[in-house]
């Protein structure tokens, strides 16, 4: 009996470490998905680039820096990335490797395996070097990862649940091994449930900030990280003509509708002219444009909304006002309650050329639109803008009236 213990123990031992090194190999399969994800979303053209190996050092210095957030966020020691023939293409040390590794873990996912361990032991501790293919849709492999990583998490369970499973008799030991199982099978159910539940929570919170917020609350580091900063951009300000009347005379739910209405055509032309939100405040919406040829893809978005709402005879027409100028860009308010916002004169002047623009038209000022290149505008005209000692010379646009069905 003594000895049935003894091999029983040994191979119960061999198969935890089995099961230990499946568990790991499948967080790893599911990190290094998540990685992927991350580095896609945040960079999706360098991403492409970097799995056609044909990345600028631009491009990898930028994927660097996602690259190393997510070993730090991973707990990682190290992140490497090989092609499908073994070179390694990134490294998150930065060392001069090899144009190719030899490892039977790497030739066995090249051959079209799954995701691979091998333990090493080091000065520093035991780690594991787990080796995660990515491939596409139709199976190819694209990259592997190499994520290397301490052991003392796996050591630990080992200890914590084979142990003692062993100094029992063998029909106890049975009984602790399904025990285990159930619980296990329920803790994850709960872990799944919870990790499910935080991430609809954060999609859901992502759609009440910018983009411009969302990037820079990830770049932050402590509670102050998120700093201010002057930056020069295309400000977009639309408003709803006579709102005041509508909300007077239509029912709250009507009125919600048709902003619902009016915000989702604004928003998603916005978003195609590569616009980001700053904010919506009542029915007036803020919208910075930032990066190469800014000032035209404001104007094609503002003359996209005016024409479509008119196509779509909205309760009520729109009224937009672009500028372009310096703001300040940044977190405003207290620590428990933060608004990331743009201020400064450029956004007041934008505002101001919004409220005198009529229904269904568009004021800019006569440099954004000379930036812009867009000539079909009206004859310059001189408008007083409140706050301002000298008028503002601004060009005019207005939607045309669509054609009525016979």
């Amino acid at each position: 009996m003594l000895l049935f213990i003894v091999i029983l123990g040994v191979l119960v031992w061999l198969a935890f470490q089995q099961i230990a090194q499946k568990i790991y190999l499948e967080q790893a399969q599911a990190r290094a998905d998540l990685i992927t994800e991350t580095v896609e979303n945040a960079l999706p053209t360098q991403w492409k680039a970097f799995l056609a190996n044909t990345a600028t050092p631009s491009d990898l210095a930028a994927l660097d820096k996602v690259f190393q957030e997510e070993a730090l966020r991973r707990k990682l020691t190290s992140l490497r990335v090989f092609d499908p023939s073994g070179a390694v293409i990134y490294d998150s040390k930065g060392a001069k490797t090899p144009a190719h590794k030899t490892s039977a873990a790497l030739s066995k996912i090249i051959a079209g395996g799954g995701a691979s361990a091998s333990h090493i032991d080091l000065p520093s501790g035991d780690h594991f070097e787990l080796y995660v293919p990515h491939r596409d849709e139709s199976g190819a492999l694209l990259i592997v990862f190499e994520l290397f990583e301490p052991a003392s998490y796996s050591n630990e369970l080992l200890i914590r649940t084979a142990v003692p499973a062993i100094a029992v008799p063998a029909i106890l030991l049975l009984g602790l091994l399904w025990i285990l199982r159930v619980l296990v099978l329920r803790a994850q159910g709960d872990i799944d449930r919870r990790t499910s539940a935080i991430a609809e929570l954060s999609h859901r919170l992502e759609t009440f900030v910018s983009s411009s917020a969302l990037d820079a609350a990830k770049a932050a580091h402590g509670a102050d990280g998120i700093a201010s900063k002057n930056i020069t951009c295309t400000l977009f300000h639309s408003d709803v003509r006579d709102f005041t009347s509508l909300a007077e005379t239509n029912s709250p739910q009507d009125v919600v509708s048709f902003l619902n209405d009016l915000m989702t055509v604004q928003v998603e032309i916005v978003a195609k002219h590569g616009g980001d939100v700053d904010k919506m405040i009542g029915d007036a919406l803020l919208v910075r444009f930032e990066g190469p040829e800014r000032e035209r893809r404001a104007i094609s978005a503002a003359r996209d909304i005016l024409n479509e709402a008119r196509l779509k005879r909205l309760a009520r027409g729109v009224g937009v006002g672009i500028y372009s100028g310096e703001v300040i860009s940044g977190a405003i308010g207290p620590r428990s309650r933060r608004d990331f916002t743009v201020i400064g004169d450029s956004v007041n002047i934008a505002a101001r050329l919004c409220s005198n623009a009529r229904k269904n038209e568009l004021i800019v000022d006569t440099q954004t639109a000379a930036r812009a290149d867009i000539r079909d505008f009206g004859p310059p005209d001189k408008l007083a803008v409140k706050g301002r000692n000298e008028p503002l010379t601004v060009h005019r646009w207005t939607a045309r009236q669509p054609d009525r069905p016979r």
